[in-house]
């Protein structure tokens, strides 16, 4: 009896597994050389975000993954951020891209 529990208990959570994994994810590989896994959460119409800091701790890039599950890329240089203006961008990205 306790083996079938138990194997119904490991079939339960393998199934779970699968499922999991068949979700649909954008990816975006880092300065560092790694690859960034990101979700849209539909519920929130809003995809995941992932800002990329340099070695220097300004960041260079950030990516997003949109509602087609596409990897979109916004590089610091379409930004005009200074020192100045800084504190006018709100979240993280782009204001991090000076470092003052």
């Amino acid at each position: 009896m306790k083996l079938a529990v138990a194997f119904m208990l490991l079939a339960g959570m393998l199934a779970i597994g699968v499922n999991a994994g068949n979700e649909p994810v954008c990816s975006y590989r880092n300065t560092q050389g790694e690859t960034i896994f990101l979700k849209y959460l539909p519920l929130l119409k809003q995809g995941q975000d992932y800002v990329d800091f340099g070695v220097d701790g300004k960041c260079v890039k950030r990516a997003v993954c949109s509602e087609r599950f596409k990897t979109e890329v916004e590089d610091c240089g379409k930004y005009s951020v200074t020192c100045g203006n800084k504190k006018t961008f709100s979240g993280v990205f782009p204001g991090c891209c000076v470092k003052c």
